[in-house]
């Protein structure tokens, strides 16, 4: 499992509140400041490790992301994967605000993206630029306290929100109160922290890439057979479950797509589904086990409950383990398994049918019954549920082949 690090240092409002934090580039865990030979890289390696390897909510709770960008990010030569509505990028002072970059800029902010600038040194070529900003940073060691309220006085036509830097003592504090300072940064309120977590191997990054693609409600058969026979370990493993006792044909399945005539698209995305589970865990067993348990029970608690498509409630359950399954914590699993929003809210514990069945599930397999709720069913119909999950979870891992054919030396 690889490590991934980003710097965070915490800027707050009047109050003393978290406002949101700012996100540095580090190389290590022990590393103090931006230590890179190209800047275009570190902001890459930064913005893909805040917000594909550790995601933005781990990082900031419900703050803001700020996040330096170079020239190549903001004229749009290089991508911006960026959640718009969690993030304030900002343009470094030794940008200069050219039509590339004002268009760029502008751009951005026509996306949601807001915009502040960096240790602010006032040009009168800066105008445009400022017009489109929502927040000006400035650097309290840059100029002395006259020249920082004489800089105030010409940023305050803009209706900027105003941001000191470098606040280092209660006595700046309080200078930067008074002159009118929104938002406070620096080493009194707090030093940057190295924030540490793990990245998924790019080898499961493929396979929950490929998860995701069955998952989807709208894949064609025609899709979802040629995924299938592109890989020759899940196509075996395919075959040689279609044709176990779960399912008895009356007749050998030798072809996916004749698997997928038989068996139906529905059965078959269950099936692989849980093909690629297994190759996502190192020690499959007891953590699949349970994903099936989750997964049937969810389905019967619907089915209960008057529901005709039990499909999602089924998937929620199969991926509840998921965290566990790849050692990495759910939100980063899911920034590279894009699900229906309902979907993937249950798996964040979000409420909603999806969140309260599989809660419901949880709960009942940890005993907690004050927690076992959903749609008014009784403890007996909990209880039958559960058992038609064990059930259903011995069988299917019983029939599941675990071996792969051995490739023939050429």
């Amino acid at each position: 499992m690889s490590e991934t690090y980003i710097g965070r240092q915490a800027i707050y409002d009047r109050n003393l509140g978290v406002h949101g934090y700012e996100l540095l580039y580090r190389a290590g865990a022990t590393s103090q400041v931006a230590d890179h030979t190209d800047g275009d890289q570190a902001t890459a390696r930064m913005i893909a490790n805040a917000f594909l390897e550790q995601g933005a909510g781990n990082l900031v709770g419900d703050g803001v992301c700020f996040v330096n960008l170079t020239k190549s990010f903001l004229t749009g030569k290089l991508p911006l994967p960026l959640p718009v509505d969690r993030v304030v990028i900002e343009v470094l002072e030794d940008v200069i605000p050219t039509p590339e970059i004002i268009e760029g800029v502008r751009r951005l902010r026509d996306q949601g993206v807001r915009v502040a600038m960096d240790d602010y040194i006032h040009r009168s070529e800066n105008h445009e630029l400022l017009e489109l900003c929502d927040y000006v940073k400035i650097d309290l060691r840059v100029q002395d306290r006259e020249a920082t309220i004489e800089l105030l006085k010409l940023l305050k036509p803009y209706g900027l929100k105003l941001l000191a830097e470098k606040v280092e003592t209660m006595e700046e504090m309080r200078f930067c109160q008074e002159a009118g300072f929104d938002y406070f940064q620096g080493f009194f309120l707090t030093k940057p922290e190295v924030i540490k977590g793990k990245g998924v191997p790019a080898n499961r990054i493929a396979l929950l890439r490929m998860l995701s693609r069955l998952l989807d409600p709208n894949v064609e058969v025609e899709e979802l057979e040629e995924m299938i026979e592109q890989d020759v370990s899940l196509a075996y493993r395919l075959l040689r479950y279609a044709n176990s006792s779960v399912y008895a044909p009356s007749q050998p399945i030798t072809a996916i797509g004749q698997t997928l005539m038989m068996l139906g698209l529905k059965a078959v995305q269950k099936i692989v589904s849980l093909i690629v589970l297994v190759e996502l865990d190192d020690r499959p067993g007891d953590l699949l086990g349970q994903s099936l348990v989750r997964a049937k029970m969810c389905e019967v608690l619907a089915a209960r409950a008057g529901f005709d498509d039990t499909t999602q409630h089924y998937t929620a359950g199969l991926l509840s383990t998921l965290d566990a399954l790849t050692s990495t914590p759910m939100p980063t699993v899911l920034n590279y398994l894009p699900l229906a929003n309902d979907l993937e809210g249950a798996l964040l514990g979000v409420e909603g049918d999806l969140g309260d069945a599989l809660a419901c599930v949880r709960s009942f397999g940890e005993g907690d019954w004050s927690k076992s709720v959903y749609h008014g069913l009784d403890s007996m119909a909990l209880t039958e549920c559960y058992a038609e999950g064990v059930e259903y979870s011995r069988q299917v891992w019983d029939a599941m082949p675990k071996e792969v054919p051995k490739k023939k030396a050429s």
